[in-house]
């Protein structure tokens, strides 16, 4: 088994990333500024980082932290740290001795405005954010034979599960039905690809045991209207009438569908979902103690 450096080990997919490492049988040291971490460290700080890859010695990395500030992740210019961060880390995680790492990377990198996304889409992003992780994907590819490491650069779609902070989909949601207050949200017909963390971790963790390298989508592989899960923790919820679809007009470049190939990481590295929409949903509200 590994032993592995894992980054943002207190986020929403490092919770469960790391559960979904535990459980293979991977030796996990959580770097990070938490007091909960392993080993202490903030990766902004250079100095530190280099200490901290020296002290944790392991041979696999899953980097997931990154600015993660729901009002303004898109636009922060902390994003450009990270950049420089993730670079860092990575490198003197090799100068260490790693062997193998399989970093976050995000859709918004791509070209929105091609309805079925491949990992040869053209970047194209419209974000600073989205830049700054695609700029960050293609100085790893490019570079990991430098570096003497394997590495996978991983587009994550869209990501739900237990514990999401407000200025989420869920957080938003849970919170304001639960309080009996009407929620007002567009018609919901734009289509994205949805997947439960737990499948999203159990997905990073095929990836750092495959040796297939530079970027992957991961995602379900089957994009829905927002409204349909939108509609479905409602009815779970037994709130259906408190949603209003439609109330918010959509933003005019709101694209219509953002959908994955993942070809490559299902035949490549073997991933299949076990959540749907519904067990997604259910597993979500049992896990918030919502009942249903």
């Amino acid at each position: 088994m590994a032993r592995v450096l894992l980054t943002g080990a207190t986020g929403l997919i490092g919770r469960a990333a790391a559960r979904a490492l535990a459980g293979a049988g991977h030796e996990v040291i959580a770097l990070g500024r938490a007091g909960t971490s392993d080993i202490a460290c903030d990766l902004l700080d250079r100095e530190a980082t280099t200490s901290a890859t020296k002290q944790a010695r392991a041979s696999h990395l899953l980097h997931l932290a990154w600015h993660d500030g729901t009002r303004d992740r898109w636009t922060a210019p902390e994003n450009l740290d990270w950049m420089a961060a993730t670079l860092h880390l990575v490198r003197e995680f090799a100068r260490a001795g790693g062997e193998r790492a399989v970093c976050a990377g995000s859709c918004a990198e791509y070209d929105w405005t091609v309805p079925m996304l491949t990992e040869t889409t053209p970047l194209r992003p419209r974000s600073l954010y989205g830049a700054a992780k695609a700029g960050t994907g293609l100085a790893l590819c490019a570079g990991q034979e430098a570096l003497g490491l394997s590495i996978a650069w991983a587009r994550i779609f869209f990501v739900y599960g237990p514990g999401e902070p407000p200025g989420r989909l869920f957080g938003d949601l849970i919170s304001n039905l639960t309080a009996n207050r009407l929620v007002d949200c567009t018609d919901g017909l734009q289509e994205r690809d949805f997947l439960h963390v737990n499948d999203l971790a159990r997905a990073l963790l095929r990836l750092l045991e495959a040796d297939l390298a530079g970027p992957v989508n991961v995602a379900s592989g089957a994009a829905i209207p927002v409204r349909k899960l939108i509609e479905e923790i409602a009815l779970q919820m037994r709130r259906p009438g408190l949603v209003r679809l439609g109330a918010v007009p959509r933003a005019a470049d709101d694209p219509a569908r953002l959908a994955a190939d993942v070809t490559r990481l299902r035949h490549e590295a073997g991933f299949v979902p076990h959540y749907d929409v519904v067990s997604g949903v259910a597993d979500v509200l049992d896990a918030e103690g919502v009942a249903r």
